[in-house]
């Protein structure tokens, strides 16, 4: 069975794509992964999409991400092209309430991930799974982090000793793994925080471009020490896992800590080490559960940032040693698609495929709807 994974995340720059092949036997293997960029206009668009926007909006939305996933679709694939048997799309996060909020006496949280999957059925002439994040808030969880599972599966068996997989997106989300007898287990998993979100945030506020690409700008600043120890005294730094986070929590708001005066270089300096301390500062806080040192498996957007996996690597010179996916065959761009094609596989065999530990759920659940052609 061949799933192709597609996966827009909080960077909101694109849609990565992984065609995963999965055997009778239970193993698998990437075929291929692929990157549908969007141009400038689109990417306005879907910046705006992630803000409070109007009911309008979030209703063409819908229907806009789904020709825009169809688009990337017809992009990875030539007429002739064997056709993958599913599609496993995430969607684009526009909003992610795991936190109760009261409306008229009824307690309530949610998320919102916009995707017509029956208009992407249709569009493509491939059922779709979509929807994994609703039924694992249904059963009381955040709905995040989804790819634990999917990471065990994918790493679990590396190495003979525990290990970390982090994931530096718009978001960071990390993910442990214990070694006991040879058997692997996720023994917690959640959202660090920050990853590329608020840096990216002040690059389009001034215009420097949408992503300081390696962390160059950044590279030749320095920490505003007194305005980093402000942002990690944050509320959610403090919070005790299963957590997750997003946009509604750190956004271009936070970038009010700057004043005008400072130096671009300076605020990305400091923007960055908020991402590295907080990452540092959660893999510290795992040392009852996971045995140290180990190995750190770094993906995402993030860890193409040498600025950022420098510092990371100084932090956590003592704790971790560091490797990016790529170096097990794992492109970093893929991992999230991949673990959607993951979540879809589990999905199409009826496997509950969310990690309670991680979320915060009262049972394991089959994540997912399907829409057929």
């Amino acid at each position: 069975m061949k799933i192709l994974g597609m996966m827009s995340g909080t960077s909101g720059d694109g849609i990565d794509g992984a065609l995963v092949d999965f055997k009778e036997d239970g193993e698998y293997s990437l075929v291929w992964h692929k990157s549908f960029d969007y141009n400038q206009e689109v990417f306005a668009r879907i910046q705006k999409l992630m803000k409070p926007c109007s009911s309008i909006e979030v209703t063409l939305g819908n229907s806009y991400i789904a020709e825009l996933y169809a688009k990337a679709f017809r992009s990875f694939f030539k007429e002739n092209d064997e056709k993958p048997d599913y599609i496993a799309a995430h969607g684009q996060t526009i909003w992610h309430q795991p936190q109760v909020v009261r409306w008229d006496d009824i307690d309530l949280t949610g998320t919102l991930q916009l995707l017509d999957a029956p208009l992407l059925a249709q569009r493509t002439n491939i059922p779709v799974i979509n929807n994994f994040r609703s039924a694992d808030m249904a059963v009381g969880g955040q709905g995040a982090p989804l790819v634990p599972y999917a990471d065990l599966i994918l790493f679990g068996n590396l190495f003979p000793e525990d290990c970390l997989v982090l994931n530096i997106g718009g978001m960071a989300n990390i993910t442990a793994i214990h070694k006991n007898n040879g058997d692997a287990k996720v023994v917690c998993a959640f959202d660090t925080g920050p990853g590329n979100v608020l840096m990216d945030a002040y690059m389009q506020k001034n215009n420097l471009g949408n992503y300081d690409k390696n962390g160059t700008i950044a590279s030749r600043g320095n920490t505003i020490n007194r305005i980093l120890e402000d942002f990690l005294k944050d509320s959610y730094f403090k919070l005790p896992f299963p957590k997750s986070t997003g946009r509604e929590h750190f956004n271009i708001n936070l970038l009010e800590k700057f004043d005008n005066k400072i130096k671009n270089e300076d605020v990305l300096s400091t923007l960055l080490d908020v991402s590295v301390n907080s990452i540092s500062d959660a893999v510290v806080s795992l040392k009852k559960i996971i045995d140290f040192p180990c190995k750190m498996i770094v993906a995402g957007g993030g860890a193409l940032n040498t600025e950022l996996i420098k510092r990371l690597k100084r932090n956590l010179a003592d704790s971790c040693s560091i490797h990016t996916s790529e170096e097990f065959g794992i492109p970093v761009m893929a991992r999230e698609a991949m673990a959607f094609a993951v979540l879809g596989y589990a999905f199409v065999e009826k496997q509950p495929s969310n990690v309670p530990l991680a979320t915060g759920a009262s049972k394991k659940v089959i994540l997912g709807q399907l829409s057929i052609v």
